[in-house]
């Protein structure tokens, strides 16, 4: 009995160390499944005067937010090629002013773009008709998907979470002429540790709406709305927000307004802006890094 007692504790410490290895050696391997999950996220906001154009990559996958204006199409397809990217996974056009979709239609002519997600409405002018047959032609030759938007968007990008949200209503009140601003496309970018808040051209009234419907809109990285024009309710989005860095797509000859500086100033905001050059956010998951060329 003694001598059966004594191999069935040697039995139980075997099967105890192999139960440890084979913890070890799970835990080891969880690690590097969670350290390779999170990848490196780069934003590029581009210096094309007073327009947007956000390029968002992982390793050879791309996304972007907005195209400039005509002008800045073909400027912004090399941009994208040469970073050795050959299609877009998801491109959003946040609304239809000329500088926001302008270059959109040179875009989906030279790369190849999986889905196309755009605000429910109708725009006016030669750069959104140009848009409007240039993801025709995208959705016949590509199969580009087209998802006009109406109620909140979630969606991976690459390991990245990505939110659009819509304005409550593309309806356009009585007596008002133009509300493309306000119809713009919100989207929130969560990388690991990492939120990043792009606000399209929102004013005061979309900004407002958009901080009632959640309390918590903490993020690191801000791109300031409508490239810094003022509005009464920048400052209680900037308070709200408590962002890190933001950015503002401005030029030499429209800056930012000094008021919306001195609000960021306030929120001990660092500022960039791309009238100085082309704008970097580099995120690896747990920490922002925010860099400016002056090229």
């Amino acid at each position: 009995m003694t001598k059966i007692k004594r191999n069935e504790k040697i039995m139980l410490a075997v099967c105890a160390g192999v139960l440890s290895v084979v913890m070890i050696f799970l835990g080891i391997t969880q690690k590097n499944v969670d350290a390779e999950a999170i990848s490196t996220l780069v934003t590029r906001i581009l210096k094309v005067g007073k327009a947007d154009a956000i390029v968002i990559t992982e390793d050879d996958h791309a996304m972007l937010i907005d195209a400039g204006e005509e002008d800045d199409g073909q400027e912004i397809s090399d941009y994208i090629t040469n970073l050795g990217i050959k299609s877009i996974d998801t491109m959003i056009i946040t609304h239809f002013d000329k500088d926001h979709v302008g270059g959109a239609d040179t875009v989906l002519e030279n790369i190849p773009v999986t889905e196309v997600i755009i605000p429910d409405y109708e725009g006016t002018g030669s750069d959104y008709t140009e848009f409007v047959l240039a993801l025709e032609q995208s959705v016949k030759d590509n199969d580009t998907i087209v998802t006009k938007l109406t109620k909140d968007m979630n969606f991976d990008f690459r390991g990245a979470e990505v939110l659009v949200e819509p304005p409550s209503s593309y309806e356009i009140p009585e007596g008002v002429v133009e509300m493309d601003n306000n119809f713009s496309l919100i989207t929130t970018i969560t990388h690991g540790e990492n939120t990043m808040i792009f606000m399209g051209d929102a004013e005061k009234q979309l900004t407002r709406e958009w901080l009632k419907k959640k309390a918590d809109r903490d993020c690191d990285f801000l791109k300031i709305p409508h490239h810094g024009v003022f509005n009464l309710a920048l400052n209680e989005l900037f308070a709200a927000t408590k962002p890190t860095c933001a950015a503002i797509c401005t030029s030499d000859k429209n800056p930012a307004d000094n008021k919306v500086l001195e609000y960021l100033k306030t929120h001990r905001t660092q500022v960039f802006e791309t009238r100085n050059g082309d704008i970097t956010i580099t995120s690896d998951g747990s920490k922002l890094k925010v860099s400016q060329s002056t090229i």
